[in-house]
């Protein structure tokens, strides 16, 4: 290796030293931004210093002269910060984490600087910080519009003094070590592990086709077992027929038949030790595939924490820029994620960090006037929910989504229409946010406002196979919801086929695979329906939606095979010629031309080593809306035409986002306007803003449980005669009597529920 190749491979490693370094320091300084008089204090400053000094020295190491100047500067005064007490002004932090991000920018250039421009931003820097060790004479302070929850102004000598002299408190773990230690993990290159990962990958295909080969043998001896019955057959049947003048050729026969039968055994007997040998192999290779899959995937799973960390300095910036106080609370920092999946989510969840800054967080002003603290909050938290899956969740204590806003923003870009903004619902209204071109900031600036991001983040979390969803509630905030895969590299698919063809599915989108008959298909308003617990769904053809032509063979027996997919609150039926089977699926990334092909995801290859298409599951779902067209289809029990309720308005109050939208689509298929609220704190608020007809409402609430709000509901005298439905899981017999007890008209068990039950019990009481 030459000395050129060994400095360039020396600072590819200098690079991911940096990156560790540079992150500590960030968390240091916010944390002490935060607590300026925190009795841990010192130990920060210590821990802050010591990632300088050794990220001068690595920049020395590398020759980065530039990296090294500002470093030093740096050290300077974390140094002093050691030795006496200085003041911690806002304008300090500034300066502080100017310098990082230019250390930051300068770790992208592949030398040391060698342009006027970029040497006069080392200079400068170098200059401030210089003037930070050894301040002029100060002017009078001007107050600094917007700054990070919890900050402190500028503090005297003495308080800070006082902390100094105090024994030093735990070192909190998310601080860095003091120093090296020695570790149980390894730095690998991550082209390495990229490599291992597709090489591991490619080893289903391997396992596929072993067990491809067992289910031919077995074949095979069907066949095989086949013959030798068809064989003793003829053999039985043919000597006692003939006459004696065939007796001779009769007997050769029979010896032929004889031998044949003998060495057919004998070749049965191998094809059976063959079969189990097989049998064997594909369970040796289907364990160390799974293994090897297993090993590499971890080599690429990082902790959340990699990405989340990025927020806290991004939330304070932002919020200074915006002149509003925010504070970030990070929560799943250990769940540990595809390091792709990571890398595709950075820029959709930044986008929603700082939709949530400029859009749902109020002026400091604004939130005294709406009774809450200036300080706005951001939680950002990560959970694993099940094998294969992780949620994160991005929620504020803004002012909510302006749904009017929303509506008139889309009909203005003719996303849509006056006529059916009138009829959308909440969720229907939110879906629009998505639409591209829509924003509900009154201008354009460099943080939002141009319509796209939204559109943006959706189209990256179904590229990797995820669903995002929005809550929100005026005056209170917004909750934006993301499921994705923890893992990209392999995922259970169905195979279907359909139009002469085969396809795969991801099962992760199929909500049920269901038989129904011919005359189960309904026609509503021009529309195709089906059953489905009850409550009708749209159903169409996947051959038609695939622009297919149709398999001329009809469904045996009247029955039609269903694949039903579901994403968020929206179902629709598929019907298809055949369903096969479920296998692992490794995706193949379809080339530039095929790039983005709408209903298709990618391709794979099946054990028999035919490739086959992967269906984009989202993709299919707006294609079958547009087919079976946007009508609204009742559901099993509701009114028909003449008995409508007259636009009856029912709350429906459950802490379950599920079962709120069951209830609300349920009971909107039935002709009821329908509006939700999250327990009973958000249930008694909406009493009181509106008149309503009936309250529909879950017992195990936060907050405020079900019992309470019915008590609450039959002490107020304006709400003393409002009917009450209780549906929850709690079964018991005194829990039953509770709710007779606290005046609820009805109690219906969750477990024995029935939306037929649900909407007589309705129209009784209305």
């Amino acid at each position: 290796m030459t000395d050129e190749e060994f400095l360039i491979k020396l600072r590819e490693a200098f690079a991911v030293e940096a990156g560790e370094h540079l992150q500590a320091m960030t968390s240091g300084l916010l944390e002490l931004e935060k607590n300026p008089q925190a009795l841990r204090r010192k130990e920060i400053i210590e821990f802050v210093f010591r990632d300088a000094h050794s990220l001068k020295g690595a920049a020395r190491a590398v020759n980065r002269t530039d990296i090294e100047a500002v470093c030093q500067a740096l050290e300077s005064i974390f140094s002093k910060w050691q030795l006496q007490p200085v003041s911690m002004a806002a304008e300090t932090f500034d300066t502080l984490n100017r310098a990082l991000d230019l250390v930051d920018k300068l770790l992208r250039l592949p030398d040391v600087v060698k342009t006027m421009a970029e040497k006069k931003a080392v200079t400068d820097m170098v200059r401030q910080l210089g003037e930070l060790h050894d301040p002029p004479p100060a002017p009078q302070p001007v107050p600094v519009k917007g700054r990070v929850c919890n900050s402190a102004e500028p503090s005297s000598p003495d308080s800070i003094s006082s902390h100094l002299g105090n024994p030093a408190g735990p070192v909190p773990s998310d601080l860095p070590s003091a120093g090296p230690h020695l570790s149980e993990t390894v730095r690998i290159p991550m082209a390495k592990m990229d490599s291992l990962l597709r090489q591991a990958e490619e080893m289903v295909a391997v396992k596929l086709i072993a067990r491809q080969h067992v289910m031919d043998l077995r074949g095979l001896e069907d066949e095989l077992e086949a013959w030798h019955k068809e064989c003793a057959k003829v053999r039985d049947w043919a000597r006692p027929s003939l006459g004696d003048q065939s007796v001779t050729a009769l007997t050769k026969l029979g010896d032929f038949l004889d031998w044949n039968q003998n060495h057919m055994r004998s070749f049965a007997k191998r094809l059976a030790l063959l079969t189990g040998t097989a049998e064997r192999d594909e369970r040796g290779i289907s364990t160390l595939v799974d293994g090897l899959l297993e090993d590499a995937k971890r080599l690429v799973m990082l902790p959340s924490s990699v990405l989340l960390d990025l927020l806290p300095k991004l939330v304070r910036d932002l919020a200074r820029t915006v002149g509003k106080e925010a504070d970030i609370s990070l929560r799943g920092r250990e769940v540990e994620i595809d390091k792709r999946i990571l890398q595709e989510m950075k820029d959709p969840l930044i986008h929603l960090v700082r939709n949530s800054i400029d859009h749902g967080l109020e002026q400091p002003a604004g939130r005294a006037q709406a009774h809450k603290p200036s300080c706005g909050n951001l939680t950002v938290a990560v959970s694993q929910r099940d094998a294969g899956k992780v949620e994160i969740v991005i929620s504020d204590d803004g002012r909510g989504i302006d749904l009017e806003m929303v509506k008139a923003v889309a009909i203005r870009n003719g996303t849509l229409s006056a006529d059916d903004a009138l009829q959308l619902d909440e969720q229907a209204a939110l879906v629009h946010i998505f639409d591209s071109g829509v924003s509900t900031s009154p201008i354009i600036t460099e943080i939002s406002g141009r319509g796209l991001g939204m559109a943006i983040v959706r189209e990256k979390v179904e590229k990797l196979g995820g669903q995002i969803a929005i809550e929100t509630v005026p005056g209170t905030g917004t909750i934006f919801r993301i499921v994705l895969p923890i893992t990209l590299a392999t995922f259970k698919g169905i195979l279907v086929g359909t139009g002469g063809q085969s396809f795969v599915i991801p099962t992760t989108n199929v909500e049920r695979i269901k038989r129904i008959k011919r005359d189960d298909i309904q026609t509503v308003e021009n529309t195709e329906t089906m059953s489905l617990d009850g409550h009708a769904i749209s159903f169409v053809r996947l051959h038609e939606v695939l622009e297919l032509p149709p398999r001329l063979q009809a469904e045996q027996g009247g029955f039609i095979e269903v694949v039903v997919l579901g994403a968020g609150d929206k179902r629709i039926g598929f019907a298809v010629d055949e369903v096969f089977y479920e296998q692992e699926v490794l995706v193949k990334n379809i080339g530039k031309p095929l790039l983005r092909v709408r209903n298709v995801a990618g391709a794979t290859v099946l054990g028999s080593g035919v490739p086959v298409v992967i269906l984009h599951a989202a993709d299919l779902l707006k294609s079958a809306v547009r087919l079976a067209g946007t009508g609204r289809r009742p559901a099993a029990g509701a009114l028909q035409a003449g008995d409508t309720p007259h636009a009856l308005h029912i709350l429906v109050t459950d802490d379950s986002v599920t079962s709120r939208m069951l209830l609300k689509n349920i009971l909107e298929s039935s002709g009821y306007q329908v509006t939700t609220a999250v327990d009973g704190v958000d249930a008694l608020t909406a009493l009181k803003s509106r008149a309503f007809d009936l309250v529909v409402s879950d017992v195990e609430m936060p907050r405020m449980d079900g019992f309470e709000l019915t008590a609450k509901i039959r002490a107020d005298k304006k709400l003393a005669e409002l009917p009450v439905v209780l549906v929850t899981a709690l079964s018991s017999r005194a829990h039953q009597e509770r709710g007779i007890d606290v005046g609820a008209d009805a109690y219906i068990v969750k477990s024995s529920f029935d939306q037929s039950n649900l909407l007589e019990v309705i129209r009784k009481l209305v």
